[in-house]
């Protein structure tokens, strides 16, 4: 009897089926100066387990049940934090948390992953890793991200090419650990109109989502520290690997297979190292002599992040990445069986990529912190187009773009609520284009380099009022053009209550040109050519905005902007042609810094994280895009780029069941996307049957493509198991098939303007392990 009354008690324990569990480590900063936070309580919200940071500000949580959890992060004098957090069996979470200094005694916020360390309250957004594995048909890529955010079109869904607020794509920036890099995506011709290289996009990130750690993406009046960019900056940051026990994942699907490692490089420090390598599905096919498609489309890439932090020294680290990517298109040699113009050429296409670089920080004193990042990047990419029937070569683009980039800074917490930060980038510019167009249009050839130097300073405060006040200064000089501006920053943000604000930013802006401007200009007969180049494209950008905050998982935004762009280069001939509407250039336009622009719009954004098993993510943009302006307040012209609306839903629900040793999570997320078309120039359809090409009438952009409806849908399973877990997903992209315009063009073949669609129902199965 003694016995069965002992198994009745402790069956509890031992019959049941019990929850796996992972631990929850890190390290809690101040985010301004890097100083370790001693004493900080960081608690599982809803479980009874909670730590205290010891003398390093390292904390550890043991025993955490796996799936979704809350951390709340607190510590005397700063603003605290609630911090959703996905635990999973197999692979500990290692967080870097950053607190800001706070002594207006604010109620808790949301923060989803590290600040930038400076008030920036507005045309911000933190993309999340664990985001982009779970909102739908982003392909894993934090460029695809954007377009789910407010006042952002992605130009072709082929490519990620992005919109930003009107803006070219051209006008964007890619930053990797703070520093500006080339394009880094493979087939940078993806998703144009000409099949040209474009200097801004591609089929997909070089980096894999494995390798990143989160993505600050900024549309407007950046901070002092960011320069070069008119429209959106992306600014990746890579992950440190698990400095304790080594992890890895394996993933399949039709983007890619990766496997990726992480560990500790010596059990003696604190060193660690992180690696990917990931080859594209559909190019192993290819290479088994499936066919996919009319195209061969391949790519390969390996990334590395090394991290050595040591006691006096500060921390080093060092990364790379490395990128192949070929797209190659052999016609039919029986033209019986051509339908369309493509089918008369050979089109080889193939791109190479190199990043590398390295960063360190050290703590200064008791309130400084000195953080340097450089980077070397190189893209070399190469497009042949043959005629078939007389084997001879129709057009050829080689180019090459390489940037050396440093950063450093130096920020100081001058008190409880001021600190200051200065700071220089420099960026060494080496580029060369030569582009042979069809027959009938002038060649591009370009071989230039040139220094781009950027110091800058930036002040942050915080009033007893509530006002928070950042000023900021920047000087731009380039010395290839001999360029140079002054650049003014400025945010303001107001309390009116605890859950409430209003916010005000300015920003002044330049940016150099892509490489294919810069053709030498006026050449003369006799030989010689004027080495007056374009100067600086620029804009002033003011946004004013109000916030409220539900609860601390749901915020409002709203958000209205006006952006004066000037100095854009316009032909010498006609002033319609402006780079404001440029993406790929594949010919010679004579150009001088002679054009206008403004884009003005209203910006509403809704969030609510994952919490309670369910997030909401919804937006609507109403803007106007035009150029060549009587005055910064004309109607001017339709830009490119000026859809006038953009409506995203994005949301998702999550349902848990526990089952003998393992935990399964299922999840149903769907984006809902509906934008106003882009613009096009009107084709002539009877000088276009004469010259054998596609001819506009002028070069106005009159004529409007219809509206862009796409839903996605993803579908996952997540099962954690004691020692590792699983995700199987499917995404489908569009889902209802809808052919939305890429671009019309007179064929040669059919002799009739044709239209070509961008993509249609595609589904991508993913399988993810790790352990």
């Amino acid at each position: 009897m003694k016995l069965y009354t002992a198994l009745f008690f402790l069956c509890p324990i031992f019959c049941l089926a019990q929850t796996p569990t992972q631990t929850i480590r890190g390290t809690v900063k101040d985010a301004v100066n890097n100083q370790t936070l001693i004493g900080a309580s960081v608690k599982v919200v809803d479980q009874n387990i909670a730590a205290t940071t010891d003398s390093e500000g390292s904390f550890r949580l043991e025993a955490v049940e796996v799936g979704r959890q809350q951390l709340n992060i607190s510590y005397l004098g700063y603003e605290s934090i609630i911090l959703p957090v996905l635990v999973e069996s197999g692979k500990e979470v290692v967080l870097n948390i950053e607190l800001n200094a706070s002594q207006m005694g604010l109620d808790t916020v949301v923060v989803k992953s590290p600040s930038l360390g400076v008030v920036h309250p507005l045309s911000t957004q933190t993309i999340t890793i664990e985001e982009t594995f779970r909102y739908p048909a982003t392909f894993y890529d934090p460029a695809r991200m954007m377009t789910l955010y407010p006042g952002v079109a992605n130009v072709n869904n082929q490519g990620n090419a992005i919109s930003v607020r009107g803006n070219s794509p051209n006008f964007n920036q890619w930053r990797l650990e703070g520093v500006e890099i080339v394009n880094p995506n493979h087939t940078p011709n993806a998703g144009t109109f000409s099949d040209r290289i474009t200097q801004s996009a591609g089929g997909v990130n070089i980096l894999s989502a494995q390798l990143l750690d989160y993505s600050s993406f900024l549309t407007s009046a950046y901070p002092a520290q960011y320069g070069n960019a008119l429209g959106g900056i992306l600014d990746m940051k890579l992950r440190k690997g698990n400095d304790e026990q080594h992890e890895f994942v394996g993933q399949i699907g039709l983007i890619g297979i990766d496997v990726a490692a992480e560990g500790p490089i010596s059990k003696k420090s604190k060193a660690s190292y992180l690696a990917n390598y990931r080859y594209s599905t559909i190019g192993l096919l290819s290479d088994l002599g499936v066919e996919v498609g009319d195209e061969d489309i391949s790519f390969q890439d390996f990334s590395l992040n090394l991290s050595f932090p040591t006691k006096k020294a500060g921390d080093f680290t060092l990364f790379g990445t490395w990128g192949a990517s070929d797209n190659v298109f052999i016609t039919d040699r029986d033209s019986t069986l051509w339908e369309e113009s493509k089918d008369r050429f050979d089109i080889i296409f193939d791109s190479r990529t190199v990043i590398a670089g390295g960063t360190h920080s050290i703590r200064v004193g008791e309130n400084g912190f000195w953080k340097t990042s450089l980077a070397f990047s190189e893209l070399e990419s190469n497009r042949t187009s043959t005629f078939v029937l007389t084997e001879s070569l129709t057009s050829s683009d080689q180019q090459k773009n390489q940037k050396t980039s440093l950063h450093t800074y130096y920020s100081n917490q001058i008190s409880g609520q001021s600190n200051l930060r200065v700071g220089v980038t420099a960026t060494n510019h080496n580029f060369s284009v030569q582009i042979e167009p069809e027959a009938g249009l002038a060649d591009v050839n370009v071989d230039e380099s040139g220094i781009l130097l950027q110091p800058y300073m930036s002040w942050q405060t915080q009033f007893s009022n509530g006002l928070d006040l950042n000023l900021g200064l920047t000087y731009s000089y380039f010395d290839l053009s001999e360029s140079n501006a002054i650049e003014p920053r400025l945010a303001l943000n107001y309390r009116l209550k605890s859950n409430q604000s209003i916010s005000l930013t300015y920003g002044l802006h330049s940016q150099t040109q892509i490489p294919e401007l810069y053709e030498p200009r006026l050449c003369f007969v006799g030989g010689g050519c004027d080495r007056s180049l374009l100067g600086f494209s620029r804009s002033h950008h003011l946004a004013l905005g109000y916030q409220k905050q539900f609860s601390s998982t749901t915020t409002l935004n709203v958000e209205a902007y006006y952006q004066y762009l000037f100095n854009i280069p316009v032909s010498t001939f006609a002033a319609n042609i402006s780079a404001i509407n440029f993406l790929e250039v594949d010919r010679f336009y004579d150009l001088e810094n002679g054009g206008d622009g403004r884009n003005i719009g209203v910006e509403i954004n809704f969030q609510k994280i994952l919490t309670d098993n369910y997030y909401i993510l919804t937006n609507a943009t109403v803007f106007d895009s035009r150029f060549n302006l009587d005055n910064p307040f004309s109607s001017g012209l339709d830009t490119r780029w000026n859809s006038n609306y953009i409506f995203n839903f994005t949301g998702g629900k999550e349902w848990k069941k526990q089952k003998e040793t393992q935990q399964r999570i299922f999840g149903v997320n769907l984006n809902v996307a509906y934008l106003g078309g882009f613009r096009e120039q009107s084709i002539n359809l009877a000088f276009s049957r004469s010259e054998e090409r596609t001819i506009f009438r002028g070069s106005q952009f009159t004529q409007n493509q219809a509206d862009y409806f796409k839903t996605d849908l993803r579908l996952y399973l997540k099962r954690n198991k004691a020692k590792y877990n699983t995700t199987l997903a499917l995404d489908i992209q569009n889902v209802t098939n809808q052919q939305n315009v890429a671009f019309n063009y007179y064929d040669v073949i059919q002799e009739e303007v044709v239209t070509k669609y961008q993509l249609g129902l595609i589904p991508i199965l993913t399988w993810r392990i790790e352990w």
